[in-house]
């Protein structure tokens, strides 16, 4: 019986010692999209694919909500870009009419779009912004996703 204690002691400190091990290599990192710093009048939601997404190659956004308050009209502007550690911007930002995207019929409260960016080399750690903004550029949604770590 002693022995048998002793072999599967053994046994789970070898597993756990390879479960501590795996992780590192099969570790995904999750963009978790949240509201913007400097606030929102409307919760918009955000997802990407793959994620993270990988250097100079494409990856999709989609983009989502109901607005609460404003409305997409004529003119409202899906604009993404993205910010370093720093704040600055890095790039230049991609703005497109949300009217004129498939299925979009304006006025509106609300939208579920889908756009694919193509991804330049980034740092370890930058951020993607998320905005809708009204015809007279106001914004009507903000959102914050930030990447971590190395590529």
């Amino acid at each position: 019986m002693m022995k048998q204690t002793y072999i599967l002691v053994v046994i789970l400190f070898a597993i756990l010692s390879i479960a501590n091990a795996i992780p590192l290599q099969l570790y995904k990192r999750a963009t978790t999209f949240v509201v913007c710093p400097t606030g929102s009048p409307n919760i918009i939601t955000v997802s990407i694919q793959p994620d993270p997404p990988l250097a100079n190659q494409p990856a999709i956004f989609t983009i989502s909500g109901t607005l609460k308050t404003g409305v997409i009209t004529t003119g409202s502007k899906l604009v993404i870009f993205v910010l370093d550690n720093n704040g600055n911007t890095l790039g230049e930002a991609l703005t497109d009419d949300i009217c004129s995207f498939p299925g979009m019929t304006c006025p509106a409260n609300y939208f579920s779009l889908i756009r694919k960016v193509q991804i330049l080399n980034l740092p370890a750690t930058y951020s993607f912004v998320v905005q809708i903004l009204d015809a007279s550029g106001k914004t009507l949604g903000c959102s914050l996703g930030t990447v971590t770590g190395a590529n």
